[in-house]
């Protein structure tokens, strides 16, 4: 269960990253667990900012323009990788471009927030299933890394349990994007880059079981925040690349 627009929404235009270079993404902010009264989520990512303080602890009155600087500050992401979805989910609540969310609203299934057949939650829950963890990176035979063909077989795999309809499945998909270039061993290729094999892209199984089981980002582990300004035209073909390994699956 994810929200649906994080990887979903992709802007039109092709652009390559930016490089960044500020000061404040030499470290990462340090991780604090949820406490009774905090505000949660089905999105890994938003919970995973809100534990490391990049949005409010507690999870509440959370603004668009504060997923945008969470993203960017926290991952090195585009901004936009925030602010595009959330300005998303807050019409899908209903709720006024200018107010605030807390978490735990984007759990819902009946404005199209959040969807069934999640690689890490089990339907209608906000809590974390390890053994959903442990069997994504269990569909990869690598002992190191899950890549576009694995999660392309994972999704196959809970959809068999959770069926999604057509529109679902999109975002399904891009939430295993999400997860392999967040947790990639190298760059997010630029959307365009000539010659690049999005098959071959790969990710760390200690840093996805680290992130997804503990919404933590696994700095002690080697990750670091992205030196480029990935976008969600970046994120574009890794998706694509996980949907043709879904179908592959089949």
């Amino acid at each position: 269960m994810k929200l649906y627009t994080l990887v979903s929404l992709v802007t039109a235009a092709v652009a390559l990253p930016t490089e960044i270079k500020r000061a404040d993404i030499v470290t990462v902010q340090p991780w604090i667990a949820a406490v009774a009264g905090d505000s949660r989520g089905p999105c890994p990512m938003m919970n995973t900012l809100a534990n490391h303080g990049y949005l409010p602890h507690n999870g509440r009155n959370i603004t668009i323009e504060m997923f945008g600087k969470a993203i960017n500050s926290a991952i090195g992401w585009s901004s936009s990788v925030g602010v595009i979805p959330a300005t998303g989910a807050f019409k899908a609540l209903g709720v006024d471009a200018a107010l605030t969310i807390d978490l735990e609203q984007l759990n819902n299934r009946t404005s199209g927030i959040e969807r069934p057949a999640s690689l890490a939650r089990a339907d209608d829950s906000n809590d974390v299933v390890p053994a959903r963890v442990q069997a994504v990176l269990d569909d990869s035979d690598d002992a190191t890394y899950i890549n576009a063909a694995s999660l392309g077989a994972s999704r196959h795999r809970v959809e068999l349990a959770s069926p999604l309809t057509a529109t679902q499945q999109s975002p399904a998909q891009g939430e295993a994007g999400f997860i392999l270039a967040l947790m990639l061993d190298g760059t997010v290729p630029a959307a365009g880059t000539e010659g690049a094999d999005y098959t071959e892209l790969k990710a760390f199984k200690n840093w996805v079981k680290e992130w997804l089981t503990f919404e933590r980002l696994p700095v002690e582990l080697g990750w670091k925040p992205s030196k480029f300004e990935v976008s969600l035209t970046d994120l574009a073909p890794i998706n694509a690349a996980i949907k043709q390994a879904q179908a592959d699956a089949a």
